[in-house]
Parts: C-alpha cells; sequence; structure tokens
C-alpha cells in the first residue's frame, strides 16, 4: 500500500469515540493499578501470581486492552507462575524452576530490566532498549512501552502489520529485523504523525486506524493480524447434538474429560502434557488441545459434517449451524459444567445455517483452518459455488487441463503461464479480482502460488530424463542406489493427497501405525527398545524375519513370538472400528486376529500406540524419517490406492506443473507411461481411470484430475511440426503471438508501427514463428532504452535467424547505408585492398558490412518510416 493510498483511507476512516475514550480508560485504569513508582516494589506475587486475576501479566494479556500481543505460553513474561504453585522461567526442555532467594534474584532482574526500559524510554533512546535483552516477548515489552508512554509508541504491537506500516512509511528497512521491533514501532508513529492530516490524532486513533486498515487486507498469512477460525462440532457421543445449549447460552464446549473441571491447570505451562496424560483418546486429546488455544476474537463456527446421496453419488456435507467470535481466551473464560463438560463464551453473529455439499472433510471434533477457500465460504459469507461446480467441470473439459503456449521470442509467453496457473488454481470471483489489479498483483499471486507449492516450474532440456521427471535410481552416498521421486510425481502425489478430505484422518493414522511399526524393524533391536506387558514383564526383539516381522522374546524366557505388521494393522483397525478400550484388557487381541500370543501382541502394540501421535517419544521423532511430511503424504494415498478409498476432487486444491521449453525434451523418453496418463478420460475418478506401477519402485501410480500441466514453446527454437505426434494428441496448443498494439510511442519513436514493420519484414524473408515479440520492447519508456533494446537485443536475434546474412538484416532494419554517414543502422565497409596485400592481384569484390556503434533515434525511426 502507498503513502497515498493509505491517507485516502484515513480521509474517509470513521471510528467510534466512544470507544477510543474506554480504551484510553483502559490503559488509565492499568496505570492506576500499577503505577510507574510502584513498580521498583513490586513483588513477584503481584507480578506473576494469575490465580488472583489481578497481577501484571494478567492484566496485561486477558484484560484485552487496546491491542493483543498474541498467543504462546507464558514463559513470555519472563517469569511465571504455574498451576501448582512453583514460580518458573522458560519453555519445554528449557524451563527452570526458581525458588526462594534465585527466583527473588531473577525477579529483581526482570524488573531493573523493565525500568531502565522504561527509562530509556523517557529518554528517547530507544535503540537501546532492545540492547537490554529482557527475558520477554518483544510484544509484551511493546504493550508495557506503550501503556507508560502513549505519545511514543502506537497500539499496534503485531510484527507483520509494523513492517507492512513501515513498508508504506518508507521508514529504514533494517528497523523490520525483529530484534528492532521497539524502534520500528517509535518511527511507526514518527512519520504517521508527520503525515499531512494526521499530525493532530490521537495515538489510540492512529492504533485503530492501522489495525482496521492493515489486519484486513485479503491475504493469505491472516495469522499476521492474530486471529484464527475454528470449526467445532455439537454432538456429543453420548448425549447428543448441544447446538441449541450452545446457542441459546452463547457458549462452545467439548465433553472429553468430562468428568474433571480444569480449572486448576489453565495457567500451569504444562496444560497440553497434562491433557496428554489425562484424556486416553487421541481424538479428545486432538480437541482439548485445540479448545484451550481458542483466543478471544477467534472466528468460531458450529458444525457437523455427514454424507448424502446427491444423483447417486454419495458426497461429504459440512453443514454450519452458527458463526461467532470467542469473547475470551480459553484460559480466562473457561468454565466447567458437570454434564457438558468444558465451556467458553461465544457471541454469535450470524444463525443462519448453511451447507457445504461436498466440503466435508472437517471431521476433528475441533479443527482449526488455514484454508483460505473454507474461510472465504465459510466465515466471509463468500458464494460457495454449488451452481459453479458442474459448470467447471465442463469449462475445464473444454479448455483441457493440458496446455502448450507456442509463439515467437519475446512474445509474453511467462506472463501467460502465469495467468492460466491462476485461473486454474484460484477461485473464478478471486482470479479476476487479481487481474483487474493489473500483472504486478497477477505476478505476486503467482508467486505466492509456487511458495505454497501449488504451482511448479521445471525446464526441459537434451539431457532431462525420466528418471528426473518420473522416478529413478539415486546415489544415497552410502554406495547404495535408491528410488527418488521426480518433479511430475510429486506433484501429482500432493495433488492426490488433495483429494482425500474426507477420509484423510484413518489412513493417516494408519500410515503412522505402519512407519512406527518400521521403526521398529529397522531400529528396535539396535535400540536394545523393550515392550511392557500389562502384568509388567518386559520383552525384547531378538531378531527380524526376512518378509520383515519382529521375533520377540521375554526376558528370561527361551520362547520367541513372530509379531506381524499385517496383524497389528489389523488390530489396530479393530480397535478403531469398535472403539476398543485397549489400555484395559488383552482379550480383544483374539477377536481381531485369531489364535496368537495375546501378551506380546499387546506390548507390541501397545509400544506402537504410545509412540503414535506428533508428540513421539524422542526415539522416534527424531528419526529423519518420521518427519518427511512429503512421504507422510505419500505413504497415506498409496494407501488410499490400496484400498480402493475413494477420491473427491470436487473441492480439492488445483496443481500446475509448468513446462517451460517443452519442445527440447525428449518427450517419448521424458514421460514414458505418463503420455497415456494425462489424458482426461485415464484421470483417476474419470470414465477410464487408470492405475499403473511405476518401474523402479513398483509403487502403483495414476494422475488426479486437480493437477494440470502447462508447457512452452519457443518456434524459433524449434518448428512445432517436429513435436512428438503423441504429446500433440494430448494437449491442446495456444498461439502467442506479438501484439504490437500493447506497445506506446517513446518520445518521437512508434513503437507499435516500429514492431510491425520489423515483424512484416520478418514474416516475408523467413516466416512468423521467427518474429520478434512485443516484451523485448515493453519496459523501454525512452528513447535511450529502445536504442538499447534494438542494438543489443534485436539485432543479435536477426544475425542468429539469418547467419549474417546482412543483406537480409539491412532490408529488416529499413535499408542499408553506402557509409557510416548515410541515416541507416547497417552499412557497407569499403577496404583499399592494395593497404592489405603485398601483390597487385585481382582482389574480391565481397562486400563487408557493418552495425553502426552508436545508434541514433533517427534511425531507429528509419526502420519504419518509407
Amino acid at each position: 500500500m502507498t503513502i497515498e493510498e493509505m491517507l485516502q483511507k484515513a480521509h474517509v476512516f470513521i471510528t467510534d469515540e466512544n470507544d477510543l475514550k474506554s480504551s484510553e480508560a483502559e490503559r488509565v485504569s492499568f496505570m492506576q493499578r500499577f503505577p510507574k513508582e510502584s513498580l521498583k516494589e513490586m513483588t513477584v506475587e503481584q507480578y506473576a501470581d494469575t490465580k488472583t486475576k489481578d497481577c501484571f501479566i494478567y492484566w496485561l494479556e486477558q484484560k484485552n486492552m487496546f491491542g493483543g500481543i498474541g498467543g504462546g505460553n507464558a514463559s513470555k513474561f519472563g517469569i511465571f507462575r504455574s498451576a501448582n504453585g512453583d514460580y518458573s522461567r522458560g519453555f519445554g526442555k528449557n524451563r527452570v524452576k526458581l525458588f526462594d532467594e534465585a527466583l527473588q534474584e531473577e525477579f529483581q532482574k526482570l524488573k531493573e530490566g523493565y525500568l531502565k526500559a522504561l527509562h530509556l524510554a523517557d529518554e528517547d533512546r530507544y535503540d537501546e532498549i532492545q540492547q537490554l535483552k529482557l527475558p520477554i516477548f518483544n510484544t509484551v515489552l511493546l504493550k508495557v512501552l506503550h501503556i507508560y508512554n502513549p505519545e511514543k509508541f502506537l497500539n499496534v504491537f503485531s510484527a507483520p502489520i509494523l513492517k507492512k506500516l513501515g513498508e508504506s512509511l518508507k521508514v529504514d528497512p533494517i528497523l523490520f529485523e525483529l530484534n528492532r521491533l521497539v524502534e520500528l514501532n517509535h518511527e511507526v508513529l514518527k512519520a504517521l504523525k508527520n503525515q499531512e492530516g494526521l499530525s493532530d490524532w490521537s495515538t489510540s486513533k492512529l492504533g485503530r486506524f492501522v489495525w482496521d486498515t492493515y489486519s484486513s487486507t485479503d491475504s493469505t498469512d491472516k495469522l499476521d493480524v492474530g486471529c484464527n477460525y475454528w470449526l467445532i462440532g455439537h454432538t456429543y457421543e453420548t448425549i447428543g447434538s448441544q447446538k441449541d445449549y450452545f446457542i441459546q447460552n452463547k457458549c462452545v464446549g467439548t465433553n472429553f474429560l468430562s468428568e474433571e473441571d480444569l480449572s486448576a491447570f489453565l495457567w500451569d505451562d504444562n496444560l497440553m502434557d497434562i491433557i496428554e496424560a489425562k484424556e486416553p483418546e487421541q481424538k479428545g486429546r486432538q480437541a482439548l488441545k485445540g479448545f484451550f488455544q481458542i483466543k478471544t476474537g477467534d472466528y468460531i463456527a458450529l458444525k457437523s459434517t455427514f454424507t448424502r446421496k446427491d444423483g447417486g453419488v454419495t458426497k461429504s456435507v459440512l453443514k454450519i449451524s452458527a458463526i461467532g467470535r470467542a469473547t475470551a481466551d480459553a484460559v480466562d473464560g473457561y468454565k466447567f459444567d458437570s454434564q457438558r463438560g468444558h465451556l467458553l463464551p461465544v457471541e454469535w453473529i450470524d444463525l443462519k445455517e448453511k451447507e457445504f455439499i461436498g466440503y466435508g472433510g472437517y471431521r476433528k471434533t475441533i479443527a482449526k483452518t488455514d484454508n483460505r477457500k473454507t474461510i472465504n465460504y465459510v466465515f466471509l459469507g463468500k458464494p460457495f459455488p454449488l451452481q459453479e461446480l458442474r459448470p467447471l467441470l465442463q469449462i475445464e473439459v473444454k479448455t483441457t487441463r493440458n496446455l502448450i503456449l507456442y509463439g515467437p521470442p519475446g512474445t509474453g509467453k511467462t506472463y501467460e503461464v502465469s495467468r492460466k496457473a491462476l485461473e486454474l488454481t484460484t477461485n473464478t470471483q478471486i482470479y479476476e479480482e487479481i487481474c483487474n489489479q493489473g500483472r504486478e498483483a497477477i505476478q505476486n499471486e503467482y508467486t505466492r502460488l509456487v511458495r505454497t507449492g501449488n504451482v511448479r516450474f521445471v525446464t526441459f532440456h537434451q539431457s532431462y530424463s525420466y528418471e528426473d521427471f518420473i522416478e529413478g535410481l539415486r546415489s544415497d552416498g552410502k554406495g547404495n542406489f535408491v528410488p527418488e521421486d521426480g518433479l511430475f510425481k510429486r506433484a501429482a502425489m500432493e495433488a492426490l493427497y488433495a483429494g482425500l478430505n474426507n477420509n484423510v484422518r484413518e489412513l493417516s493414522d494408519e500410515v503412522h501405525f505402519e512407519r512406527t511399526y518400521d521403526y521398529l524393524v529397522g531400529r528396535g533391536k539396535e535400540l536394545q527398545i523393550q515392550f511392557t506387558s500389562k502384568t509388567g514383564a518386559t520383552s525384547y526383539i531378538s531378531n527380524v524375519s526376512p518378509v520383515g516381522n519382529l521375533i520377540v522374546m521375554n526376558e528370561g524366557a527361551q520362547t520367541e513370538s513372530t509379531i506381524s505388521k499385517d496383524r497389528l494393522l489389523r488390530i489396530f483397525r479393530y480397535v478403531n472400528e469398535h472403539q476398543v478400550q485397549w489400555q484395559d484388557d488383552v482379550h480383544f487381541i483374539n477377536k481381531a486376529i485369531g489364535g496368537s500370543n495375546e501378551t506380546r501382541y499387546w506390548s507390541v502394540f501397545k509400544w506402537i500406540m504410545d509412540n503414535l501421535n506428533e508428540e513421539r517419544d524422542p526415539i522416534v521423532s527424531d528419526d529423519p524419517a518420521m518427519k518427511q511430511s512429503y512421504q507422510e503424504k505419500k505413504d497415506i494415498v498409496l494407501k488410499a490406492l490400496e484400498q480402493g478409498e475413494s477420491f473427491d476432487f470436487s473441492n480439492a486444491d488445483s496443481y500446475v506443473l509448468i513446462v517451460d521449453e517443452i519442445n527440447r525434451g525428449n518427450i517419448s523418453k521424458i514421460f514414458g507411461e505418463m503420455l497415456t496418463l494425462i489424458e482426461e478420460d485415464k484421470r483417476l475418478t474419470k470414465r477410464n481411470q487408470l492405475i499403473v506401477e511405476l518401474p523402479y519402485t513398483k509403487e502403483r501410480f495414476t494422475l488426479p484430475p486437480n493437477l494440470h500441466l502447462i508447457g512452452t514453446m519457443n518456434t524459433a527454437d524449434r518448428s512445432i511440426a517436429l513435436m512428438d505426434t503423441a504429446l500433440r494428441r494430448r494437449f491442446l496448443f495456444e498461439e502467442i503471438m506479438p501484439n504490437p498494439e500493447l506497445l506506446d510511442t517513446v518520445g518521437s519513436l512508434d513503437l507499435e508501427e516500429l514492431l510491425t514493420v520489423i515483424n512484416k519484414r520478418i514474416e516475408v524473408l523467413y516466416d512468423r514463428n521467427h518474429t520478434i515479440g512485443h516484451a523485448y520492447l515493453m519496459n523501454a519508456n525512452t528513447e535511450e532504452s529502445v536504442i538499447e533494446v534494438v542494438q543489443h537485443k534485436i539485432i543479435p536475434l536477426l544475425q542468429e535467424y539469418f547467419y549474417d546474412d546482412w543483406e537480409k538484416i539491412g532490408m529488416i532494419l529499413g535499408g542499408i547505408g553506402k557509409s557510416k554517414d548515410d541515416p541507416f543502422i547497417i552499412y557497407e565497409e569499403h577496404f583499399d585492398y592494395s593497404q592489405l596485400f603485398k601483390h597487385n592481384a585481382s582482389y574480391p569484390t565481397r562486400k563487408q558490412y557493418r552495425v553502426k556503434s552508436k545508434i541514433t533515434s533517427q534511425e531507429i525511426a528509419a526502420i519504419y518510416e518509407i
């Protein structure tokens, strides 16, 4: 946003004066509760005893005064009090409990740091404040500085927003570093005050304007402004729907751990660990962890998910019953109800029920979403394309998802590729809005899509191969060759994964289960991993069979048991299907798999389940193979293909693979069996869907309908007639030719006429595939820059086209001068041969041509002026 655009918004900005007065009253109330002069004598209890709901950090975090300081744990305040009464500093593995003298010493340092920062602010020594390196978050420090110095610091504490504003105001970029946030805030406020029309605004009004202006920007980085979006289920498994209760009582809730009031643990820095220890079910742990991350102002949708037959096809449905916003953080607004469990207050803002057919992937009890489409459709009320779904499919068939853009150099194929990629991956309305904003907006969105992985780019060349594009063997640096996926296969797997929204959780659980088992096979014996039975007996892996089964033996026993992945997986599925409380009993094992050593199967099963979640035992989670997000998605897709799971691409994100210079590669060699799979009707879920086995990995593979291929060809490089016939049949070809009408007049030079005349002459003397694109001259906005383009780009290109046939080059450039004094770019150079050779003889009469070293605008104009 430019300064001018910002000032235009400020000119029409209207704020509620009562709201500003209330904000100032909140600041004053903080000052009255904690006067600056009292900070020196403040006790650690007055600072951090959150049990009282009247301590310093409670006021900063929970009173919601004129600007949030973001989420995170209590360690952001330097010292905090846990639920058990202990005071600590640090977080996680770095957490240190503080007692007696050590606590007082640490707190004294912290107090002195606060006081020193406030003193430096009083003396305008802002660059020294963050050199103090206080053990608190920058946002906390900024909020404290603003409270006590409201005329020196803006009441906006978000680093991304301050950076955006700093860019608009042209503040020194060196201040954009996170460790310069205090200086950035002050400089931004000073720059705002220097703007005409803003100098008399109060800091409070400026802060509200900045927040409203910069946090509401339609951007995918919504987390920059601290607002999250939650979908929360209203059906309790045991007592049915709570929708009416939630709506009438303005709350949401969850009844996992429904018999335990968690009030005592709300300010414990280990709250998530407590949930992990107390809640036995994985879905319960996920729900409770999500619940206690909800913050004031977060959006909440009350939802349910189910399936419905539509035209003979089973489709998932996401039903929204209400939209609201949390009116308190979970740790502050928490209430416990003996019947309904854990509750949080919500202000409902929309009670109209809506159904999103084909969009039922949010099956977790409490799910946070960052998906832009979901936020647009569910929370922001943008039209959900129910009517667009079928028409869009028809458009896709008509315009095909395999496209090659071809044309001479410089015709804007790269820009057109960007636009096509946006068209294929973006909602129609949003795409049109971006296009209306011009080339820069298109390029910015394209760059974002490349960053997110929705658009990928590759250039073909003569040595590019199937092994680079699909899959091949690569050295692992240890003397072995292992399969490695190529760019096209990786893009296809990501796109396939996007079609699994409805059942990805169950598949993911199975994949984690299998990968954890594989970890036991690979390293269990080496690490001497032990398994504990219900009776306390331990067993270990004595060997691994050639087919990957575990041979398990008890300590001190001579008998062995064979434990197989297949049977463990059957146990896992049985537990999930029948909701077995497996921790309490081993007898369900025989029901799941028949005759077996129940005790040993149970002990191995328990170890895997204990290490299954994202918060795994460090032994597992530190292994790189357990962290590869692409590999995990791929495993889930392969499992879905193996089990014949249904895919639904009706609302899946689209992916685009751009192949530049596609005609330079050996197409048959690079694509292999993909030449068949890329056909429209061979794609997954289509009429003649085809699944093949790949040669190196022996994995099942298919192409999804949401993966689009766009190729580019430079026709001056190689004739389109030489393209592989098989590829030509599977792609639509769109010609991109020079468009001189896009060019303006620069000074005395008519660039449209210049390029038109040059290309007509090239077409007559060579062919239309070797014409020159308008992009060469698009950025030439002075006569000097036009001369530079002609001299250093167009003339060398003509030399390459015509193999130094200077007569033709001269004809294209308007003629050939008899000497360098003539008004032509190309001229004849005459030699006195007697000065070159010693003997009189007959000398050749071949003409010599030269390009002028200095070209004028008159000579450029002479090209098209006849």
